[in-house]
């Protein structure tokens, strides 16, 4: 496959938000307009898709009203990026229809996180096109980014060049459930070294790929995991999916992001996830690398699904190898 990278942004280029899944709750307007703010003070124009503030139901629109916004953000040529506004639950609705055909044939920076999952891999799969896990625009440029968080945004969307992520020294939760958390910094559960591809997001819409037409490609991976309000038991329980389908025989390493709201109230049940998964995949080798900047509730830095990355467990190494725009 043909790998597509999507042209660097630069002042006075077009972006266009859209909602591929959820709608936006009114209380969160405020950080929607924030997250515009930001844009603009890079120099950005921002244009917002139709359907990008409705709602229908428990989405921001009708399976085809979000095609159309996703379809018209491509055809637009004056269009540079498509960012989706917030996550949700049912962006899958929209993967038969999704004219993959013209997402390769204009190429262009897609980002998002949680549900974007969902569409970020089964485009880099069927397309070749980078996708970008992480950013957003309320819960990313909607909240206050700290300096190496917005430094990685330049590298990866303005420049193109990331190399070597190191811990955020200004990690903290952004949310009540997770605001007095202490970070302990990268962890190494499992030394090795290795490089592959990044492949990943969160384990629900990765588990709903699974036996349809639009899984990811997992061979020569690095396996990037995230998840929402999952306990550990439901968490080991997903880990032990991706074993069982045979995921673990593809990957070359893995990545451990946070795993927001997953303690259990009954504190001698509780566990870590990098403990968990090590137990799940005891019977292979790759190295496992826990980080801080991947998930829910916490700043994260962008992961290019499908660029070439290092990791160096033992020396909690994480780099980006490759150029991640033209």
């Amino acid at each position: 496959m043909q790998i597509i990278k999507p042209k660097r942004l630069q002042k006075g280029d077009t972006v266009m938000i859209v909602s591929p899944s959820g709608g936006v709750p009114k209380e969160l307007k405020g950080q929607f307009n924030n997250g515009v703010k930001f844009l603009e003070s890079l120099g950005l124009k921002v244009k917002t898709g139709k359907n990008a503030l409705g709602r229908y139901y428990y989405s921001s629109g009708t399976a085809e009203e979000r095609l159309r916004d996703i379809h018209e953000a491509f055809a637009d040529k004056s269009v540079k990026a498509v960012i989706m506004s917030i996550g949700g639950s049912t962006a899958n609705n929209l993967l038969d229809g999704l004219d993959f055909d013209l997402i390769k044939n204009n190429p262009k920076i897609f980002s998002g996180i949680s549900d974007g999952t969902t569409l970020l891999n089964p485009i880099f799969s069927k397309t070749g096109l980078i996708t970008y896990h992480g950013p957003d625009l309320i819960f990313t440029f909607g909240e206050p980014m700290s300096a190496i968080i917005k430094e990685n945004l330049i590298k990866t969307w303005l420049e193109g060049n990331v190399g070597k992520l190191q811990p955020n020294s200004d990690w903290k939760g952004l949310d009540k459930l997770n605001e007095n958390e202490k970070y302990e910094g990268w962890q190494c559960v499992r030394k090795g070294k290795t490089k592959g591809k990044l492949i990943g997001g969160n384990i629900t819409c990765l588990v709903n790929l699974e036996n349809t037409a639009f899984k990811p490609d997992y061979r020569g991976a690095i396996l990037f995991l995230e998840s929402y309000m999952y306990n550990i038991a439901a968490i080991d329980q997903a880990f032990t999916h991706f074993r069982q389908a045979g995921i673990f025989d593809k990957i070359n390493g893995v990545i451990l992001g946070h795993f927001y709201g997953s303690h259990m109230e009954d504190k001698s049940q509780d566990r870590k996830a990098g403990e968990v998964f090590l137990e799940v995949a005891k019977d292979y080798s790759f190295p496992i690398l826990e980080i801080g900047e991947l998930g829910h509730c916490v700043e994260n830095y962008i992961f290019p699904i499908g660029c070439k990355a290092t990791i160096d467990a033992e020396n909690k190494y994480f780099s980006i190898d490759e150029k991640t725009v033209y």
